[in-house]
């Protein structure tokens, strides 16, 4: 892996993968907080799984029910995720679509929380996620479908 101030170069045997992650027509400033959302970016889609596991061990019910909503609610957000709004998914959604997908899925997340009796976290976790999912589209870091960044060549 050979890194630059602006790109991420993956050199493998048979090709290589060009990864622009933040655009680089900006600024410092807007660079550096364009790199700070995506790292947001991170820790909303894992507090999405860590909200989803929460509610179903806390559900009111048997061991058994509890584990295996901790199990199938998580599963099931990880593989709509990956189906339709991974950066290299086949059937990539984009624009409004994927857009409604995302607040969905953080919504259900936000719902989770709200139900489980963690409302103020629910609460921070649900404004992030959206103030996140907008960020992510108005600073083009929404990979159109095929996975490369905007702006990048192949």
């Amino acid at each position: 892996m050979i890194a630059t101030e602006d790109r991420i170069m993956i050199r493998g045997d048979a090709h290589s993968v060009d990864l622009e992650p933040v655009p680089a027509g900006l600024p410092g400033v807007q660079r550096r907080g364009a790199a700070l959302n995506l790292g947001l970016r991170l820790v909303v889609e894992m507090a999405t799984i860590a909200s989803l596991v929460y509610w179903g061990a806390s559900i009111n019910g048997s061991v058994a029910l509890r584990a295996s909503l901790a199990i199938i609610v998580p599963a099931v957000a990880i593989v709509a995720w990956s189906r339709l709004l991974a950066p290299r998914a086949p059937g990539r959604l984009t624009g409004i679509r994927a857009l409604v997908v995302e607040l969905s899925i953080f919504t259900i997340a936000t719902w989770a929380l709200f139900s489980s009796g963690m409302g103020h976290v629910g609460a921070i976790y649900g404004s992030l996620a959206v103030v996140n999912a907008l960020l992510t589209r108005a600073l083009g870091q929404y990979a159109p479908a095929g996975g490369m960044p905007a702006g990048t060549a192949r």
